[in-house]
């Protein structure tokens, strides 16, 4: 399981946030470093969902399904990213 994240390049950065999760944005000025920083920040919020006993949100957003019609993107969105759970 995991979710998507929409990658999107403002000005000299990367910036990237959940569409299903509310409030959990980061940016970088790599790529890469966006994929670990997703990957650290979606492990902490959802340990700090099951320490205090909230469910996890739910996986709505996918952009294979979303985005069939490429005019829907907007010209700043970089890339898809899937970020799996554990």
């Amino acid at each position: 399981m995991g979710y998507w994240a929409v990658v999107e390049k403002r000005d000299k950065e990367f910036y990237a946030h959940f569409p299903d999760i509310v409030n959990l944005e980061v940016r970088s000025k790599t790529v890469e470093e966006i994929k670990v920083l997703l990957k650290e920040s979606l492990s902490e919020y959802l340990q700090t969902l099951n320490e205090t006993d909230k469910p996890r949100p739910i996986a709505h957003f996918n952009p294979t399904i979303q985005t069939i019609n490429p005019k829907k993107i907007p010209p700043n969105v970089f890339e898809f990213l899937y970020i799996e759970t554990e």
